[in-house]
C-alpha cells in the first residue's frame, strides 16, 4: 500500500520536470543565438569602418608613389604662360623651331645669356604674323632654345609666375648673368674709352652692347 502512494507521489512529479528541460533548452538556444547575434553585430562594424576609410567613388586621392610604379595622372608643369592666340591660323614652322634648336643656351660659364636672347631675337624676328604678339611667339619658342641645365631652370619656375616676354628675359638673366659678369661689365662702361683704330660711330655702337 505504501509502494502504491509512493508510485503516486513520484508521477506527479513528471511533467514539472519535463518543464524544467524545456526552458533549458530554451535559455541554451536563446543563449547561442545571442552570441550569434553579437558575432554578426560585430562584423557588420568592421565592414563599415573598412568602407569609412575606403576612398569616395569617383574622387581621385593624392597617394604616394612607391617604388616602381608610375604615377597615374600627368599635369603639364608651366612656368612660362604664354597669352592665348586668337589667330586660329596660327602656326610655327618647324624650320624656325629647327634653328632656334640649333642655338641653345645650355647655362654653362662660358655662355653669354646676352648673346643668347640677341640670338633668339633674331631669330624670332624672321617671322611676322598677324594678330601674334611678341608675348605670344616668343613665349611659345624660348623653352625650345634651352638645354641642360637652363632646360632644369624653365621646367623648376613656379607655375605661372612668367606671363610677358619681359619677365621672362629678367628671370633668364637674373639666373645666369652672373655676378662677376656684372662687375665686369659695370668697370667696362665705367672706364670706356674710344681706341685708335676705332671711328666714332664704331665706338658708339660698343658702348651701347654694353648698355643694352
Amino acid at each position: 500500500m505504501c509502494m502504491k502512494t509512493r508510485s503516486k507521489g513520484f508521477a506527479h512529479l513528471l511533467p514539472f520536470k519535463d518543464r524544467i528541460d524545456r526552458i533549458a533548452r530554451e535559455l541554451q538556444e536563446a543563449k547561442a543565438k545571442a552570441a550569434y547575434d553579437q558575432q554578426r553585430s560585430t562584423a557588420m562594424d568592421q565592414q563599415n569602418k573598412l568602407v569609412d576609410v575606403q576612398d569616395p567613388p569617383n574622387v581621385d586621392q593624392p597617394r604616394n608613389i612607391c617604388a616602381g610604379e608610375a604615377p597615374r595622372n600627368h599635369h603639364q608643369r608651366q612656368g612660362i604662360v604664354p597669352p592665348p592666340v586668337q589667330n586660329n591660323n596660327f602656326e610655327i614652322k618647324i624650320g624656325l623651331i629647327s634653328m632656334i634648336q640649333g642655338n641653345k643656351f645650355h647655362g654653362l660659364p662660358m655662355e653669354d645669356p646676352l648673346d643668347h636672347l640677341d640670338s633668339f631675337d633674331r631669330l624670332c624676328g624672321l617671322t611676322k604674323i598677324n594678330g601674334v604678339t611678341e608675348d605670344m611667339f616668343k613665349l611659345r619658342l624660348f623653352s625650345f632654345s634651352l638645354g641642360d641645365k637652363a632646360h632644369h631652370w624653365e621646367k623648376t619656375l613656379p607655375p605661372d609666375s612668367i606671363t610677358s616676354w619681359d619677365d621672362c628675359k629678367k628671370a633668364f638673366l637674373a639666373k645666369f648673368f652672373s655676378n662677376a659678369r656684372t662687375s665686369r661689365l659695370r668697370n667696362e662702361i665705367s672706364g670706356f674709352t674710344q681706341k685708335n683704330n676705332e671711328t666714332l660711330c664704331e665706338a658708339w655702337e660698343k658702348f651701347k652692347s654694353y648698355t643694352t
